[in-house]
């Protein structure tokens, strides 16, 4: 077969499919809308600073804060976005049976691997073009040098494509959306935060080396705030360079998924998965599954999403990897706050939230496919035909999703109980647990209930996904907003709401407060945000068993046992009546 590179008839296509989708416009309205709304925030909060007159040092101040707001967010928007274009983009098409049919035609691996990935890299790169307007509005206040804002936009567009082709190479042996994205999402976050986390042991530990100067470098945040703290001349050279290596690690990522995509997807579809000892079913002095999980009389949903989602290979090295760096640093913590000083045990706080609003995020995406998988793959028809009752399926995939809460509460709990045994107030151990606990109930009905309404399983990865970060990242911002003239105790306490802030809060008002009535006052904020989150996941569970039906096409046994009577004919026919 002649090798044929180019995009072909695959992005002719899905271009052409894409470009009638309402959604597209949808979300690039909503990109930058969400830059200018953070740039109305960060404009309120400095107007509201005690100024004697405005000067244009200040209006360049202002002009330098609205650049970091709206080139922040876009970076975080971008990190998030670019994985999840492309993440269902070969997994989605192995599980429907359409890869399998592409293969058989005379396509040419080069143009399905292209055409997929250039039809959901444009609007990706459209939302980069979108806020590039947006940014320009920022210089017309001053203090944003116009080099300084081409490389933010160099910086990011080295960030979509490579979120977009990294995304897309692992979807080339994944099977499920969301352990590619939560594998991209894991890279992006050993790229990010590995340096400072480098640094931060270096500091706490007072041995070893540092962090090479080229990992800052290789940072986009590092690399896009480093002219608010750099004086002179902004050198375009260093975004240049990190957009040159972004095309070329993508293009390397793109030219291995286009040699491995045939060989992958065929062996997946003609072989069913090894089993691994550790599934064994049979022999004796083997770890079995089994053992640990729910049994199957009992709770025969639970049971089956326990061995459900069993994850692959990979996924099991990556989640094995992550678990152990999560523990190694929980436990420095807490060594550091048993053993350090005051400042070390203040800084652990800040790493406690981090890894609390990772493991959310991480949950986001996995409470958003519990139902969405199944209606891609076809295998919820046959688990709606069972003659299981709604409530039991509902209470079952909640059920299901809601356990990875339980484990994310241990790691932030064991910091919290350290924090309260050294410097007192152990009433602050039920509250984040509590809070934590029931965000997490609330963020699992809300992946359930959009999996029930939508049945695009990238829509509700992406409004999930967007309904998290805004309230973990997003939330403090408005809490300035809202929070305007109130005291420093009640400012607090509605940022508690954030789950990274509600973790932050608690651990470093335990170890700097002195006074009983502020912490009393901040506690009953945590307990409010308890109340709310828990009536939150109360309300939308009983929404998704009200519509669960309706949605997906399920005939109920009331229903079927009492069907709808026939209207009753008319005793006197109309042409009775004209007589």
């Amino acid at each position: 077969m002649r090798m044929r590179v180019g995009l072909g008839p695959v992005f002719a296509y899905e271009w052409l499919a894409t470009s009638r989708r309402w959604q597209v416009y949808a979300m690039r309205s909503l990109f930058v809308t969400v830059l200018l709304t953070s740039l109305a925030l960060v404009g309120t909060t400095t107007a509201t600073a005690p100024l004697r007159r405005p000067t244009i040092q200040r209006q360049a101040e202002v002009g330098r804060a609205f650049y970091q707001a709206i080139v922040g967010t876009q970076l975080i928007l971008l990190l998030l976005a670019a994985p999840a274009a492309t993440a269902g983009s070969v997994c989605l098409d192995k599980a429907r049976g359409t890869l399998t049919h592409l293969l058989l035609t005379d396509l040419s691996n080069a143009e399905i691997v292209l055409g997929k990935l250039a039809a959901r890299l444009i609007p990706v790169l459209g939302l980069v073009a979108s806020a590039l307007p947006a940014l320009a509005l920022g210089t017309l206040m001053g203090g944003i040098d116009p080099r300084a804002l081409t490389g933010a936009f160099l910086v990011s567009l080295g960030v979509a494509i490579l979120g977009c082709t990294l995304a897309l190479l692992l979807s080339v042996w994944g099977t499920k959306t969301h352990e590619v994205l939560i594998a991209t999402y894991v890279i992006f976050l050993v790229w990010i935060v590995g340096a400072p986390t480098w640094s931060y042991l270096k500091w706490v530990l007072g041995w070893g080396f540092g962090p090479p100067q080229w990992l800052n470098w290789v940072n986009p945040f590092w690399l896009t705030f480093a002219s608010s703290w750099q004086r002179g001349t902004v050198d375009l050279g260093p975004s240049l360079l990190f957009l040159a290596a972004s095309c070329g690690i993508s293009a390397v990522l793109t030219a291995v998924a286009v040699v491995r995509v045939r060989d992958v997807a065929s062996r997946q579809a003609g072989h069913a998965p090894r089993r691994r000892w550790w599934f064994s079913s049979s022999g004796h002095g083997r770890w079995r599954r089994d053992w640990f999980g729910p049994r199957l009389d009992p709770n025969p949903i639970l049971w089956r999403e326990w061995h459900r989602r069993r994850p692959s290979r990979w996924s099991r090295i990556l989640w094995t990897l992550y678990n152990g760096g999560a523990i190694a640093i929980s436990l420095m913590m807490v060594a550091l706050i048993l053993r350090g000083t005051s400042t070390q045990s203040q800084s652990s706080a800040f790493f406690n939230g981090g890894q609390v609003a990772v493991g959310f995020l991480l949950l986001s995406i996995l409470s958003s496919t519990s139902l969405t998988e199944e209606r891609v793959r076809g295998s919820l028809d046959v688990l709606l035909a069972t003659p299981m009752s709604t409530r039991a399926i509902v209470l079952g995939k909640w059920w299901g999703a809601y356990q990875s809460t339980l484990l994310l509460v241990i790691l932030p709990g064991m910091v919290t109980v350290a924090i309260a045994y050294r410097h007192g107030h152990w009433e602050a151990v039920p509250l984040v647990i509590g809070l934590l606990l029931t965000f997490g109930a609330a963020l699992t009905s809300l992946g359930l209930a959009l999996a029930t309404w939508i049945p695009h399983q990238g829509r509700v990865m992406a409004l999930t996904v967007t309904a998290y970060v805004f309230a973990t990242i997003g939330w403090p911002f408005v809490m300035e907003l809202l929070s305007t003239g109130t005291n420093g105790s009640a400012r607090l306490g509605i940022g508690s709401a954030s789950p990274w802030l509600g973790t932050v809060i608690p651990n470093l008002l335990v170890q700097i407060l002195n006074s009983d009535n502020e912490w009393s006052e901040f506690a009953a904020w945590l307990i409010v945000w308890c109340v709310v989150y828990s009536l939150i996941a109360i309300g939308l569970l009983a929404a998704t068993l009200g519509t669960f039906d309706r949605c997906l096409g399920r005939v109920s046994i009331r229903s079927a046992a009492n069907p709808p009577r026939p209207r009753p004919k008319p005793k006197w026919e109309p042409a009775a009546l004209m007589d």
